[in-house]
């Protein structure tokens, strides 16, 4: 997946839910359990899309959602805070989350194949 998502569109008024982590490259049962969490948020109301990129331990990875209730749905769900406590008993070295108010967006993506 590329970096920029093209598909999520946000407005003024959605939220982004965003995660910067240190952790091992492959630790056993993350990848399982983030597949699991995933499909979760995608059913979940208000999930407008994610973006993340990873260089080694280092990582980010922002969810996107329509507003802040749909944020507390989705911090509350209780799959999502097992995977979260799991984070921190066995995959993270660090982490840092924060949770913002989209004011403005800006898109750009260069054609590739310009005609």
């Amino acid at each position: 997946m590329p970096a920029v998502d093209d598909r999520i569109r946000l407005e003024p008024g959605h939220y982004a839910s965003i995660f910067i982590s240190e952790r091992p490259l492959d630790p056993p049962g993350y990848a399982e359990a983030m597949t699991e969490v995933m499909s979760l948020a995608e059913a979940m109301e208000g999930y407008l899309g994610f973006e993340s990129l990873r260089d080694g331990r280092n990582g980010i990875f922002i969810s996107y959602w329509e507003d802040a209730e749909a944020v507390k749905r989705w911090a509350e769900h209780a799959n999502h805070r097992r995977a979260k406590a799991r984070g921190v008993s066995e995959w993270y070295d660090a982490f840092r989350s924060v949770t913002c108010r989209v004011e403005q967006t800006r898109w750009f993506r260069r054609d590739v194949n310009p005609q």
